[in-house]
């Protein structure tokens, strides 16, 4: 996954892919978020791809992102202390505990550029469109 911000905050998208535990790309969602900070943008897109794996079906999932703020606070390892993230991140928990298995991990920006790409498609839509 991963979020878009031009501005920060400024017009923003949200990408995430879906991959197979082969590693292959069974899918591929952008969201235009309309005006939003970098750190919204990244939990939007992080909810925007559980929200496709539980519409799969899919019950045991690895998330990656190159949001360490969203990363760690999805870990409980940080708290969310922003007033504008806190019903975002009780909504990743929410999704989160309908897997049966569920892991987040940091990656490194250069490891996330397709989601990246996505995200970047998704600042092109209008607020809450997506394809």
């Amino acid at each position: 996954y991963d979020g878009a911000s031009k501005g920060n905050p400024g017009k923003a998208g949200a990408g995430a892919l879906l991959r197979n535990p082969k590693g292959s790309v069974i899918e591929k969602l952008y969201m235009g978020l309309g005006t939003a900070t970098n750190n919204v943008a990244e939990y939007e897109a992080l909810i925007l791809g559980l929200q496709a794996a539980l519409d799969r079906n899919v019950t045991s999932i690895q998330v990656f992102g190159d949001s360490n703020l969203v990363c760690k606070q999805v870990a409980g390892e940080w708290a969310v202390r922003h007033e504008g993230l806190r019903a975002l991140h009780a909504q990743v928990q929410a999704l989160s505990m309908q897997f049966t298995t569920f892991s987040i991990h940091h990656v490194d920006r250069e490891m996330n550029t397709e989601a990246d790409a996505l995200a970047n498609k998704g600042i092109t839509l209008p607020c809450r469109s997506s394809l």
